[in-house]
């Protein structure tokens, strides 16, 4: 009965083997080669296995620390700009063209999806009535947290200081300018509470 029990044990994960080969596509093969080219290139990257697709920008500065869970897909013509430190939980998805700016910090939860062009930034130019160029001014900063299993809308924004409650949805082109709760719909310019989950 031993023997039979390992000779099906077996068969199981050679299956399961020969299921994974299958799965092993071009497309898969190319983000898997980015994924190693992106881990050599930058020390102050830690993550686990994740899928980054064609196009996608990544900039880690020296004294960075960013973290990316396992099984994030960022998708193509994402931009990452990474001073400070970004944390990226488990099992989020980034759609075509997102943003994410860490000056200082950055905390993604778990399970979080973002469409498409959604914009994440720690930073702020500095303003005011001055007549020297804005760009010469700094950045002002200030964290971003997002809970986990938030739902971010296409081409929304999210500013520095803003802090987004678990299970939360922004809606499409919403500027999220202030803390948002858990479990709310909020959209609109500046993103307001719209209804409860």
């Amino acid at each position: 009965m031993g023997s039979v029990h390992i000779r099906q044990r077996a068969d199981q994960q050679m299956s399961s083997a020969k299921g994974a080969l299958r799965r092993m596509t071009l497309r898969n093969l190319a983000g898997l080669a980015r994924y190693l080219s992106l881990r050599t290139r930058y020390k102050g990257l830690h993550c686990g296995l994740f899928y980054i697709d064609r196009g996608a920008a990544f900039h880690v500065g020296r004294a960075a620390s960013v973290h990316i869970g396992h099984n994030v897909r960022i998708m193509r013509d994402f931009t990452g700009h990474f001073e400070g430190s970004a944390w990226i939980g488990d099992g989020v998805f980034f759609n075509r063209g997102c943003h994410l700016v860490a000056q200082q910090s950055v905390r993604i939860g778990d399970n979080c999806l973002f469409g498409e062009m959604v914009s994440i930034h720690d930073d702020d130019h500095v303003t005011g009535r001055g007549t020297e160029p804005i760009a010469t001014r700094g950045l002002r900063t200030a964290p971003v947290i997002i809970g986990n299993n938030v739902w971010v809308g296409a081409k929304a924004s999210i500013l520095a200081g803003v802090e987004i409650g678990d299970n939360t949805v922004i809606g499409a082109g919403a500027i999220v300018t202030r803390n948002i709760p858990p479990f709310v719909v909020a959209a609109g310019v500046p993103a307001r509470v719209v209804r409860e989950l």
